[in-house]
């Protein structure tokens, strides 16, 4: 299933949600030091969880208040946790902790993070899902912020294992309203009218050579399929064909 991630992911956030309530629960939990400053709560168990000081290092700042009602703790390792009542307490850390901050923090379009940094299934690379997208990181492609209708297309088309792989910027404008994500395998494009689709390969080439969403064929509005011995994708100002 295309958004499976997100579902395990909000399972385990909601997991995550469920342990901390237990923890508030009993009561105010008691909070240890680790350098200057006390971790506590559920802060403290998600810090535990994921290996404490050895990890994430010790503390740099005190607990501290974030966005509407959150709470927040800054670690030595470039790393911080984040807690909500509706998220739990997550880990942001390294690369994909700087892309979040250049998007404004939980202030931003993302939101809060619903995971700790995870490693992808592939093993080349990591990502947190946040309320309204994701970050996904790789050696070769750094950090990019991938959400909305082109992330549920990457989704569909297997996610950083599929295809497309990882994606290699962030979206950006594409025509006058409509917006496009380059990935190590191809692009998605999308507008309100067309939805998203992937453009690659030989295809892609031709339409970029009529000037893409600019040209004549305008956006995508299908994928690319079969068709006499070869492959073909539909346009706005019609189908582009290709043959080996």
């Amino acid at each position: 299933m295309a958004n499976s991630r997100r579902v395990l992911a909000m399972v385990a956030a909601a997991a995550a949600a469920a342990e901390v309530t237990a923890v508030l629960a009993a009561g105010p939990a008691s909070a240890t030091q680790h350098g200057a400053f006390d971790v506590g709560g559920a802060i403290e168990v998600d810090y535990n969880n994921l290996g404490g000081p050895d990890v994430l290092g010790d503390p740099i700042t005190p607990e501290s208040p974030a966005a509407n009602g959150g709470r927040f703790q800054k670690f030595t390792n470039n790393a911080s946790i984040y807690w909500t009542p509706a998220t739990g307490a997550t880990e942001v850390g390294g690369r994909i902790r700087d892309k979040w901050a250049s998007t404004n923090y939980e202030n931003g379009p993302l939101g809060y993070p619903v995971t700790d940094e995870q490693g992808t299934p592939n093993g080349e690379g990591r990502y947190n899902h946040f309320q309204n997208g994701s970050i996904y990181w790789s050696l070769g492609t750094d950090a990019h912020v991938v959400s909305g209708p082109i992330r549920d297309k990457w989704a569909q088309m297997g996610w950083e294992g599929g295809i497309l792989g990882f994606p290699v910027t962030d979206a950006a404008k594409a025509g006058s309203d409509g917006l496009y994500q380059i990935f190590d395998g191809g692009t998605v494009y999308w507008s309100p009218k067309t939805g998203a689709h992937t453009v690659w390969g030989a295809i892609k080439q031709n339409w970029q050579s009529y000037g893409d969403v600019n040209g004549r064929y305008g956006f995508p509005t299908s994928d690319e399929y079969d068709y006499k011995d070869g492959k073909a994708q539909d346009f706005q100002g019609g189908k582009l064909t290709w043959q080996p």
